[in-house]
């Protein structure tokens, strides 16, 4: 996974089973549409967790365009529990 914030690239080569679980935690309950700016920074700082702490908040809030932000943020969420969902069947595996 990546994320390029200004000119620069940062990779998260390993996401951990416990990410999966942060990533599950953090994104519940939450409204995108409706986002609080704590809500925001806690999405942010779970992002920067993510990526072991390359960089910060901060470096996130700086160097990423306002209108990447929801995509990028929500790319990572998909992306962890994205891989989770192919392994377990998806959706519709309850019907």
């Amino acid at each position: 996974m990546e994320i390029k914030l200004r000119n620069k690239t940062y990779v998260a080569s390993f996401i951990s089973a416990r990410m999966v679980r942060r990533t599950i935690e953090v994104s519940s309950g939450i409204n995108f549409e409706k986002l609080t700016p704590e809500e925001l920074d806690k999405l942010i700082d779970f992002i920067v967790d993510l990526f072991s702490n390359q960089f910060t908040r901060d470096d996130v809030y700086d160097g990423l365009a306002s209108k990447d932000l929801i995509p990028t943020i929500t790319a990572c969420i998909n992306e962890v529990v994205g891989n989770l969902s192919a392994t377990t069947g998806g959706e519709g595996k309850n019907d």
